[in-house]
């Protein structure tokens, strides 16, 4: 994985996990909202897609949603958020999910593990 785009509405997380993903060599687009990350997506072309749950005009559960319908499994999705994946519908539950609080130091651990995932 090379290309990540993030959907986090919350300005100091955007912060830190654009630094953090910077600086461990990925290539990273930062997006308000899910909205906005949709429209960035396809010129992009994200290997992984990290989102927030709860944010406006989009949920990180239609977001994820809306990247299977249009990549299929192109671009894997990681959801980092404190809300329940058991409350998701089958077709908005990301491929992992990372629980907030989240430092720096699991935000890399969680994308390396999907990154195995995905080489293996």
């Amino acid at each position: 994985m090379q290309r990540i785009l993030v959907a986090e509405d919350d300005p100091v997380l955007a912060m830190i996990y654009e630094i953090t993903l910077s600086e461990a060599g990925f290539e990273v687009m930062m997006c308000r909202d899910g909205v906005e990350a949709l429209d960035a997506l396809d010129a992009f072309a994200p290997d992984l897609v990290i989102t927030d749950f709860y944010m406006p005009r989009m949920t990180g559960g239609q977001l994820i949603r809306a990247i299977r319908e249009r990549r299929g499994d192109l671009t894997a999705t990681l959801l980092a958020s404190a809300v329940d994946s058991r409350r998701l519908l089958d077709d908005e539950r990301a491929d992992a999910r990372l629980e907030k609080p989240i430092t720096p130091a699991r935000l890399l651990s969680g994308v390396r593990a999907l990154e195995a995932l995905r080489h293996a």
